[in-house]
């Protein structure tokens, strides 16, 4: 199996996407908590389920993007 230029360069701006998306993933789990903490609550679903939902907000973009992206840019050059 070779690997294409093209879907190398696809994979990479996947995987920087997905980082991205990472980032304001976790932003906004951690906002969630932090607003549903000050307004008198015990964290609600971001904090029952902490370690969950952050495998699954790190997991899905950091190795599905650069999927996506890799087979996208192969399929584009041809």
């Amino acid at each position: 199996m070779t690997i294409s230029l093209a879907g190398a360069i696809g994979a990479a701006v996947g995987l920087y996407v997905g980082w991205l998306d990472w980032k304001i993933l976790k932003g906004m789990l951690q906002a969630a908590e932090t607003k549903n903490r000050q307004a008198g609550g015990d964290g609600g679903v971001a904090a029952r389920h902490k370690a969950p939902l952050g495998a699954l907000i790190f997991g899905v973009p950091v190795f599905g993007f650069p999927i996506i992206g890799y087979w996208a840019a192969s399929q584009l050059a041809g």
